[in-house]
Protein backbone atom coordinates (compact mmCIF):
# COMPACT_ATOMS: atom_id res chain seq x y z
CA UNK A 1 0.00 0.00 0.00
CA UNK A 2 2.88 2.24 0.85
CA UNK A 3 4.74 1.83 -2.34
CA UNK A 4 1.44 2.51 -4.00
CA UNK A 5 0.98 5.82 -2.63
CA UNK A 6 4.57 6.64 -2.99
CA UNK A 7 4.19 6.13 -6.64
CA UNK A 8 0.99 7.77 -7.01
CA UNK A 9 3.08 10.97 -5.27
CA UNK A 10 5.76 10.78 -7.63
CA UNK A 11 3.44 10.92 -10.41
CA UNK A 12 1.58 13.91 -9.22
CA UNK A 13 4.51 16.16 -8.30
CA UNK A 14 5.39 15.49 -12.08
CA UNK A 15 2.20 17.44 -13.22
CA UNK A 16 1.85 21.16 -13.80
CA UNK A 17 0.90 23.00 -11.06
CA UNK A 18 -2.74 24.40 -12.15
CA UNK A 19 -3.07 20.21 -12.50
CA UNK A 20 -1.54 19.68 -8.90
CA UNK A 21 -3.93 22.46 -7.38
CA UNK A 22 -7.08 20.84 -8.86
CA UNK A 23 -6.30 17.75 -7.32
CA UNK A 24 -5.44 19.01 -3.80
CA UNK A 25 -9.08 21.21 -4.15
CA UNK A 26 -10.61 17.65 -5.35
CA UNK A 27 -9.02 15.92 -2.30
CA UNK A 28 -9.79 18.33 0.15
CA UNK A 29 -13.68 18.62 -0.61
CA UNK A 30 -13.85 14.91 -0.55
CA UNK A 31 -12.44 15.33 3.04
CA UNK A 32 -15.36 17.64 4.31
CA UNK A 33 -17.80 15.01 2.34
CA UNK A 34 -16.63 12.34 3.92
CA UNK A 35 -18.49 12.50 6.64
CA UNK A 36 -16.46 11.12 8.97
CA UNK A 37 -14.89 13.13 11.90
CA UNK A 38 -11.10 13.23 12.51
CA UNK A 39 -10.54 13.12 16.19
CA UNK A 40 -9.26 16.30 18.16
CA UNK A 41 -5.73 15.97 20.59
CA UNK A 42 -6.88 17.18 23.95
CA UNK A 43 -4.81 19.80 22.88
CA UNK A 44 -6.56 20.79 19.95
CA UNK A 45 -9.74 19.80 22.23
CA UNK A 46 -8.63 22.63 24.41
CA UNK A 47 -7.41 25.25 21.84
CA UNK A 48 -10.93 24.88 20.55
CA UNK A 49 -12.42 25.52 23.98
CA UNK A 50 -10.67 28.15 24.42
CA UNK A 51 -11.19 30.06 21.05
CA UNK A 52 -14.83 29.74 21.83
CA UNK A 53 -14.50 30.92 25.17
CA UNK A 54 -12.83 33.90 23.64
CA UNK A 55 -15.61 34.84 21.39
CA UNK A 56 -18.18 34.09 23.67
CA UNK A 57 -16.58 36.50 26.29
CA UNK A 58 -16.16 39.70 23.41
CA UNK A 59 -18.02 38.41 19.92
CA UNK A 60 -17.63 42.04 18.70
CA UNK A 61 -13.63 41.21 18.72
CA UNK A 62 -14.42 38.92 15.51
CA UNK A 63 -13.66 39.96 11.95
CA UNK A 64 -16.19 39.45 8.55
CA UNK A 65 -15.21 37.39 5.54
CA UNK A 66 -14.97 40.49 4.21
CA UNK A 67 -12.86 42.62 6.81
CA UNK A 68 -10.23 39.53 7.02
CA UNK A 69 -10.07 39.89 2.80
CA UNK A 70 -9.74 43.71 2.50
CA UNK A 71 -6.46 42.96 5.14
CA UNK A 72 -4.99 40.76 3.28
CA UNK A 73 -5.36 42.36 -0.25
CA UNK A 74 -4.05 45.74 2.09
CA UNK A 75 -0.90 43.92 2.91
CA UNK A 76 0.39 42.37 -0.43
Amino acid sequence: MANDVNDTIEQLTALPIEDRLKIVEAVWDSIGEDGSRIPLTEAQRAELERRVAAHDAAPSDALTWSQVLDRVRNQL
